[in-house]
């Protein structure tokens, strides 16, 4: 410290108690700049600029959030462009994209595939009864072809009944609508014994396919979805 500072500072040699020292050195004291409002201040202001994007990212997930569920509604039914045309997978996928169902599925409907067809789309069944009467099942889902003209996908209606997508689309919608969304996911009806049983039923009856939102709403993956 300089003398100047101790000049400054110092105390007059006719002080009789410290009263007078509190009333020269305090007024300097109080008078100078204080850092604890400041310090305050720009605390606060941190906390503010932090929180508000923090705020402002939790209300946009929420509100993406939200608008996921709902296209995931939208999506029941709404084909989306899925497989290809060259392999088995390729084709159950391309069947369930088309039908706007989710690729979940594809485990259950090739596992009905691979014990109604062997997975040969040009598989004829002349054993049968169905064979009997002249009307064999066919196609890698095995529908005969009354069966088939009345569960293809409308769009595929014009496509031979050996079609592989064609044929995938008749095959699941008769299920569906003869045994219920349940059996596609559990790959076939079984006996008690655990074998499989196929499936079957004349024509197609009319389902809604909304009534199974629930069951389905579980099952979705990474499907395109409109705007995600």
């Amino acid at each position: 410290m300089c003398s100047s500072d101790l000049q400054t500072h110092s105390v007059p040699a006719a002080l009789a108690d410290g009263s007078e020292l509190a009333a020269e050195v305090a007024p300097a004291a109080m008078t100078g700049p204080s850092l604890e409002p400041e310090l305050f201040q720009l605390d606060d202001s941190r906390d503010v600029a932090t929180e508000l994007p923090a705020m402002r990212r939790a209300v946009e997930r929420a509100e993406r959030a939200a608008a996921y569920q709902q296209a995931v509604q939208n999506r029941l039914g709404r084909p989306y462009q899925a497989g290809n045309n060259h392999s088995l997978d390729g084709w159950i996928a391309k069947a369930l994209g088309l039908l706007g169902l989710p690729q979940a599925l594809a485990t259950g409907v090739k596992t009905i595939i691979m014990h109604e067809s062997g997975g040969n789309p040009n598989a004829i069944n002349r054993w049968d009864s169905n064979a009997a009467a002249g009307n064999p099942s066919q196609g890698l889902m095995q529908t005969i072809p009354s069966t088939f003209r009345a569960c293809v996908l409308p769009s595929l209606a014009d496509r031979s009944i050996t079609d592989p997508v064609a044929n995938i689309t008749a095959g699941i919608r008769s299920m569906i609508a003869h045994h219920g969304l349940q059996t596609v996911m559990a790959g076939g009806r079984r006996d008690a014994n655990g074998n499989y049983v196929g499936y079957g039923g004349a024509g197609c009856s009319s389902y809604d396919i909304a009534d199974y939102s629930t069951q389905l709403g579980r099952l979705w993956t990474n499907e395109p979805l409109p705007g995600f």
